[in-house]
């Protein structure tokens, strides 16, 4: 009759990320822009969210994200792939259900997850707790790796990093810390 699951989901937050600054978002904001337009949203640079991330702890776009969220700017986040929102298991169930029990809703495109209040169950809580667990245990695998690997190197006695007093002749691309959300954020055009 009409009725859309995403009637009630009036301004979703589609959020973005990728792990270096020489990758780009573009493959996951083609998937939200598909999927937005599918169920009738628009996104533009009023709630989407792109994050570049390097090696620091904080996310300060995902935490905007959240904090538009808190404040009612949006009713729902939207990503392509669970692993592409948190880092670990346990940040990505607390904040998963941190929306869900706050009346908002979460949809994770490409791993087939749509989770709501009134729907989330067992069944849902297993399905997220499995993908959470298969993204943490893929990202230490390849932490393991770096770390064998580095150690294979050292004990080869090659010494790791750059020579000591060496100069960039071709400087990093790594944004500065000092920089405004707005080098970080890139908006649509």
């Amino acid at each position: 009759c009409g009725y859309s699951p995403y009637d009630f989901m009036k301004l979703p937050l589609f959020y973005a990320r990728v792990s270096r600054d020489d990758l780009h978002c573009e493959n996951q904001k083609i998937t939200l822009t598909e999927w937005a337009v599918r169920n009738g949203f628009a996104l533009d640079s009023t709630n989407y969210l792109e994050e570049e991330e390097t090696t620091r702890k904080t996310r300060p776009i995902k935490e905007e994200a959240l904090k538009r969220f808190r404040s009612g700017q949006n009713d729902g986040i939207v990503i392509t792939r669970i692993d592409r929102f948190a880092r670990s298991l346990q940040e990505l169930i607390m904040d998963v259900e941190y929306v869900i029990n706050n009346n908002g809703r979460f949809v994770s495109i490409l791993n087939g997850m749509d989770f709501e209040k009134k729907t989330y169950n067992a069944s849902q809580q297993l399905m997220l707790n499995i993908f959470a667990s298969f993204s943490q245990f893929e990202r230490e695998i390849i932490r393991e790796r770096t770390l064998e690997g580095l150690a294979r190197v050292k004990a080869q006695g090659k010494s790791l990093g750059r020579p000591k007093g060496a100069k960039d002749k071709h400087p990093r691309k790594t944004p500065s810390r000092n920089l405004n959300q707005n080098h970080i954020t890139k908006p649509m055009v």
